[in-house]
């Protein structure tokens, strides 16, 4: 009976393993680009593996940090990739060439990094034990703000916490 009802539902669930991708290193965070056709894998020796999703080919390899990459994030029109390592730096990467376009560093390993929805030249850092940053590409930032009854309590018990945000779909945070 409640086979049935799931069959209507036209769920297509692969019935084998279809493959794998043989990664140079360790992954350790991997996201797909906008149309699905890239993947990008964030390894344990830094590196930034760029597969091409159709072929099942390597397009391009990025050294890009020294530590583990601990978070990816395609730019809205792929043409970009934002990394985050747990050396405590995030940088701009341009796809095509493989070159660093930009590279920021902060006092704490970072958890999460992403580009803005929106705005192509911001981005949004989670450093661990700190609140999220707003940075800029021309170099400014902003500290987003905690709640007030967030910062009471946390002053209350002298606690170390680490946050973790992202930007929903209006482009806030």
């Amino acid at each position: 009976m409640n086979l049935e009802l799931l069959e209507s539902f036209g769920q297509n669930y692969p019935e084998e393993f279809d493959g794998a991708l043989d990664c140079i290193s360790m992954a350790v965070t991997c996201t797909f680009n906008k149309r699905g056709t890239l993947l990008a894998v964030g390894c344990n020796d830094g590196r930034i593996v760029i597969w091409d999703f159709l072929t099942r080919g390597i397009s391009r390899i990025i050294s890009a940090h020294v530590h583990p990459v601990c978070s990816l994030w395609w730019s809205r029109n792929g043409h970009n990739i934002v990394s985050a390592s747990t050396d405590n730096t995030v940088a701009i990467w341009d796809v095509l060439s493989g070159d660093c376009t930009q590279k920021f560093r902060f006092p704490s390993p970072i958890l999460k990094v992403q580009f803005h929805p929106r705005k192509p030249d911001v981005i949004l850092v989670c450093p661990m034990r700190h609140a999220a940053i707003l940075v800029e590409m021309e170099g400014s930032h902003k500290i987003l703000p905690l709640d007030e009854d967030e910062v009471r309590i946390l002053k209350r018990k002298n606690k170390i916490v680490t946050f973790n945000c992202i930007f929903v779909i209006t482009g806030r945070s």
